[in-house]
């Protein structure tokens, strides 16, 4: 089994700035899946590259976003983006398999909207 595959989407779901973006600028859908595909090639030797690193804070960034608008949805009364169950997560391998098979319209948005739409149909509320 590859690394990749024991990784569970809580612990790859750290965001950050993506280095070919401006400051402040979210990462796009199809970059961060680009980008682990290519670390997914690499065994356990991504966890030595510098964009594991990237992708991980990316991922947590996301993680984090989503979590405060799911909140905020809540206390307004709205429907949830997704209600993940408790002790429940996605592996990384299924999350950026998911994601990669958004419509390409998808691939242009933020990680966070790929993210949402996943968990959104994976646990809908």
């Amino acid at each position: 089994m590859s690394f990749v595959r024991t990784l569970t989407l809580s612990a790859t779901l750290a965001a950050a700035v993506s280095m070919a973006a401006p400051a402040g600028a979210a990462m796009t859908v199809g970059t961060f899946v680009q980008r682990a595909n290519v670390l997914r090639q690499q065994g356990f030797a991504a966890l030595l590259s510098p964009d594991f690193q990237i992708l991980k804070e990316e991922a947590r960034q996301a993680k984090v976003q989503l979590k405060a608008e799911n909140a905020r949805r809540v206390a307004a009364r709205k429907p949830g983006l997704a209600c993940v169950p408790d002790g429940e997560t996605i592996g990384i391998e299924e999350m950026v398999d998911s994601l990669a098979a958004l419509p390409a319209a998808d691939q242009r948005r933020p990680l966070r909207d790929g993210y949402a739409k996943v968990l959104g149909r994976k646990f809908p509320c």
